[in-house]
């Protein structure tokens, strides 16, 4: 609440509050999420035809960030029938980056699969992207594989897992 005072008188006016609000994705958040993969990914990211389709299929496990009603990054999260999840997509944009939102998203997604009674999450990182591999390996991620062309030729990936011990 801001108080405004103006020609003798008080106004009390709420602001809004720079508290993250983490949620479930909607259809709507759709083309935030497209421009924030964009922005993170560039040719790797996932266009937008086949996030809608991927929406339909996982969208209710998919987790949101926003502030103040923007929407600042996502988890896109799958669970596979074999009781293992897979992590899309993590991104948080390049303006919000540091703050803590990618950790808690990421959380987030643990626990919601650990509700879902999955036994591991797993996810692709490029070998050379350091800040994320420090950010999985410190939430308890472990390296599992290598994949010298995972997203085509030129384009390796390291999978790693999470064990959640179900």
């Amino acid at each position: 609440m801001t108080r405004v005072t103006a020609q003798g008188s008080t106004l009390d006016i709420a602001t809004t509050s720079p508290t993250p609000v983490y949620r479930t994705a909607a259809l709507s958040d759709l083309a935030d999420v497209a421009a924030i993969e964009t922005e993170r990914f560039g040719a790797q990211s996932y266009p937008y035809f086949a996030l809608r389709q991927l929406f339909d299929l996982h969208g209710a496990n998919w987790l949101i960030a926003e502030v103040d009603g923007v929407v600042l990054g996502h988890v896109l999260v799958a669970l596979t029938p074999d009781r293992r999840a897979w992590l899309l997509s993590l991104a948080v944009t390049t303006n919000r980056c540091g703050r803590g939102y990618g950790s808690t998203l990421l959380a987030q997604a643990i626990d919601l699969c650990r509700r879902h009674e999955m036994h591991s999450v797993l996810i692709t990182v490029r070998p050379t992207n350091q800040s994320a591999y420090n950010l999985y390996k410190r939430i308890g991620f472990q390296w599992t594989a290598h994949e010298e062309h995972y997203f085509g030729k030129g384009e390796p990936r390291d999978v790693l897992e999470y064990r959640l011990g179900h």
